[in-house]
């Protein structure tokens, strides 16, 4: 019996099955740090759009009824100033007077009725939203004002 390739045949089956689980543990290790980034990335992403909403809070708390009823800002401090879908808008949905409950919502709210009427709840709906690498947030939050 000849037996001078059974040692050659023996090292490329352990060199191939060798090769085989690296090119696995490589695969496995890439795929974790991949999904390790995205996690990392959602929660800055989050945490800037959450920015984006307390930045919202305050324009709203600082300014008036007039300018204050419709509003988007393209560029929150919060945001990554070179990315364009990292903004913040205000929508305003309706109005309510504030004593107790059971008042009926106005839609569309009248800008005219605010002035005479103390006591008037605002409701407004806003939205946030902050990109980091491939990772996207959105928030929405309904906001009351009292005018």
């Amino acid at each position: 019996m000849n037996n001078k390739g059974v040692a050659l045949l023996t090292v490329l089956l352990v060199m191939i099955i060798g090769l085989g689980l690296t090119a696995i543990t490589t695969l496995l290790i890439v795929r974790g740090y991949q999904t390790s980034r995205a996690a990392k990335n959602y929660q800055i992403a989050l945490q800037m759009a959450q920015g984006g909403i307390e930045e919202a809070i305050i324009d709203l708390e600082t300014t008036s009824y007039v300018s204050a009823q419709n509003f988007i800002n393209l560029n929150p401090q919060t945001g990554d100033p070179g990315d364009p879908n990292d903004f913040y808008e205000i929508n305003e949905v309706f109005w309510k007077p504030l004593s107790g409950f059971g008042g009926v919502p106005v839609f569309p709210p009248v800008a005219g009725a605010y002035s005479a009427i103390p006591s008037i709840g605002v409701y407004y709906l806003i939205h946030a939203q902050a990109t980091k690498g491939d990772s996207q947030a959105d928030l929405y939050v309904l906001y009351v004002k009292g005018y």
